[in-house]
């Protein structure tokens, strides 16, 4: 198996601890705070080991409330809110060093049949019209300073193909949708709630871009201060995150220093999967900002 895949099974592997209490093992990223698909991920995967097997998550309301410390485990405490006959409900706190960091709600259903509707899929190139990875890594290096190539020289578990790869730099002011290919780079266990988890782990990446393009902003801005207020994701039918999957992010509203971005998720053969929104605190820096 990939090492980086192998990474972050560990990473969703939270240990059992004590009745609803579970440790997250502390990610190898060289990050000045804690990724926020980390938290996400781990906390759906906290809640899933404490209900039935059969059950899977269908949705999922997150808030980061503080900035989690590097290289510190995280605690996942899991409160019951909800046993029914079809439906099982979660409240996940993750505190670090006793302070509360994150805050995630889960709903999870048996899978059953419905009536069927689902947003076309966008027309974008196929995953393998692209570059190869090595050329496509290369090709966003060339626009990024020296200080911040590390965290896209390193190896990752998600293979990321951006179809719109400009959007690494500063634009006019665009509400286009950016596009994305994603998968996990190996395969996974046949586990519905860990590919539910992962693709809540990736769910992090990219999702803010769009509201930045929209006021002519990249991520690159080093006067703004950025970071994730709250996250919300429905899964919406089965799918598989070893194989590729289409994230659409498009621009809802920027506005009293925050920005809210929606994102809706296909298969290559055009199944809507997923759906999420992000908010985030977009300000210009000040010093010594929390």
């Amino acid at each position: 198996m990939d090492a980086s895949v192998a990474d972050l099974l560990d990473l969703l592997e939270v240990r059992s601890q004590a009745e609803g209490v579970f440790v997250g093992a502390p990610a190898n990223d060289p990050l000045p705070r804690v990724f926020g698909g980390q938290l996400l991920g781990q906390a759906l995967a906290a809640a899933a080991f404490t209900v039935p097997q059969e059950l899977n998550c269908h949705s999922l309301h997150a808030y980061f409330l503080r900035p989690g410390k590097p290289g510190r485990p995280i605690e996942y405490e899991v409160a019951s809110m909800r046993d029914g006959q079809r439906f099982a409900a979660r409240k996940v706190m993750a505190v670090q060093r006793d302070e509360l960091v994150f805050e995630l709600t889960a709903s999870f259903e048996g899978d059953e049949p419905g009536p069927e509707h689902h947003e076309p899929l966008p027309n974008v190139p196929e995953p393998e019209s692209f570059p190869p990875e090595e050329e496509r890594i290369a090709r966003v290096l060339a626009h990024l300073p020296p200080e911040r190539q590390g965290y896209f020289k390193r190896p990752r578990p998600i293979e990321f193909i951006a179809v719109d790869h400009e959007r690494f730099v500063r634009v006019p002011p665009t509400s286009a949708p950016i596009h994305s290919w994603m998968r996990v780079r190996d395969r996974l266990p046949d586990a519905p709630n860990l590919h539910r988890a992962a693709l809540a782990y990736a769910s992090d990446m990219g999702a803010l871009e769009p509201a930045l393009r929209a006021v002519g902003l990249s991520t690159l801005d080093e006067q703004l201060q950025i970071a994730s207020l709250d996250h919300a994701l429905w899964f919406h039918r089965p799918f598989r995150f070893d194989e590729w999957l289409l994230f659409s992010f498009s621009p809802v509203a920027v506005g009293a220093g925050r920005g809210l971005c929606r994102g809706v998720i296909h298969t290559r053969d055009g199944r809507h999967v997923a759906s999420l929104t992000q908010e985030a605190m977009l300000r210009p820096r000040k010093p010594n900002a929390d």
